[in-house]
């Protein structure tokens, strides 16, 4: 099995990468940087770039909660729930990114 260097596949690697160097970030417990933001923009286009690679509704939960994670709206428990679905969404962009780039069928 050989890897084609697309753009597509490039653009699937780099997405990886940056959702890995996010995760770090949050781990490390930085909720009041901006560049987690930055990232939410590069999914979003990278959604409307490839139409198809990515569920809408992960891509608004995953914004929705480095929204919220960002502003401090919220505090105790709330912000673990928070932090909680951010992750699922972190997971969720590997799991897929992963699925194109290995041609899963699921």
């Amino acid at each position: 099995m050989f890897f084609l260097f697309t753009l597509f596949n490039v653009c699937t690697l780099v997405l990886i990468g940056l959702t890995i160097a996010v995760i770090m970030a949050r781990l490390r417990g930085l909720l009041e940087s901006n560049w987690p933001l930055g990232y939410y923009a590069l999914v979003i286009i990278y959604w409307q770039a490839f139409p198809g690679g990515l569920d809408p509704r992960w891509v608004f939960v995953g914004l929705v909660s480095a929204t919220l994670l960002r502003f401090e709206f919220l505090g105790g428990v709330i912000v673990t729930l928070v932090r909680v679905l951010e992750f699922c969404f972190f997971g969720y962009i590997i799991w897929r990114a992963l699925s194109l780039l290995l041609l899963w069928p699921w």
